[in-house]
């Protein structure tokens, strides 16, 4: 009578421990990949719905939201556009969180605020974003330079009494909407989240490269684009053009 064998040897089940250990291996940086992928196709969905907050808001005001107020006497700043597009977003705060950037950087309420914060829309007792607060999407405030007279941006200053050429833009001013760059992911570092720009000191206001080396941008005319972040910081023409409402490069403000 032949025995017939019951469970493996030690062999065997090396050698099956290390066939599983390499498919994981194999499977691991795909499936963070995939996974770093579907985070950059809910950052371009939550563009996308801020892209029809944007329309919504244009149409009704016929003017961009503007960014921020300027620092006056007692008064802080605060950052304008993000609580002017929540309107339009049934009054959600999650679109305007990336979530390729860590939690931090979530806009939830925050108690505080009062009647000039409310004047820009932010809900009784919440209290404002400000120029120092954790946000992971970026506002084209001011072009490719700031300060420009007349203002190459969607609007920098809002009630700014010294500064009337630089708040918010008209509509009929964005020349090109559909190459006009209007928000994009930011660094998400505390300072000044809640801007992009391309030419500011190395990576002070630049967007961010957290999707693949790229970021996720909304154009004025609603549609978001993947676009690699050394083309948008770029200082060429077709690059630097989209940045400012008139469509020009403006060469003389390239910081090279």
């Amino acid at each position: 009578m032949v025995r017939k064998r019951v469970g493996f040897t030690l062999i065997e089940l090396l050698v099956v421990v290390a066939v599983i250990a390499l498919l994981i291996s194999i499977l691991l940086p795909a499936l963070s990949q995939a996974k770093e992928r579907a985070k950059a196709t809910v950052c371009g969905s939550n563009l996308r719905q801020l892209g029809i907050a944007l329309t919504g808001y244009v149409t009704e005001n016929g003017y961009y939201p503007g960014h921020h107020t300027p620092q006056t006497g007692q008064w802080k700043i605060i950052i304008v556009w993000p609580p002017r597009l929540r309107k339009y977003t049934g009054g959600q705060r999650d679109v305007f969180w990336c979530p390729a950037a860590e939690l931090e950087f979530r806009w939830t309420f925050v108690e505080g605020g009062g009647p000039r914060s409310r004047r820009y829309g932010y809900d009784p007792g919440e209290a404002p974003v400000r120029n120092t607060s954790g946000f992971s999407y970026g506002y084209n405030d001011w072009g490719v330079r700031e300060f420009t007279d007349p203002h190459l941006g969607l609007g920098g200053h809002v009630d700014d009494p010294n500064c009337d050429w630089c708040g918010e833009l008209r509509e009929e001013k964005v020349k090109v909407p559909s190459d006009m760059i209007a928000i994009a992911d930011s660094k998400a570092d505390y300072n000044w989240d809640t801007a992009i720009d391309p030419a500011d000191s190395i990576d002070y206001e630049w967007p961010s490269k957290r999707h693949f080396g790229g970021t996720e941008v909304l154009f004025c005319d609603g549609h978001a684009d993947w676009i690699e972040q050394r083309t948008l910081i770029e200082p060429i023409e077709w690059s630097r053009r989209r940045w400012n409402n008139d469509h020009l490069p403006h060469e003389e403000y390239w910081q090279r």
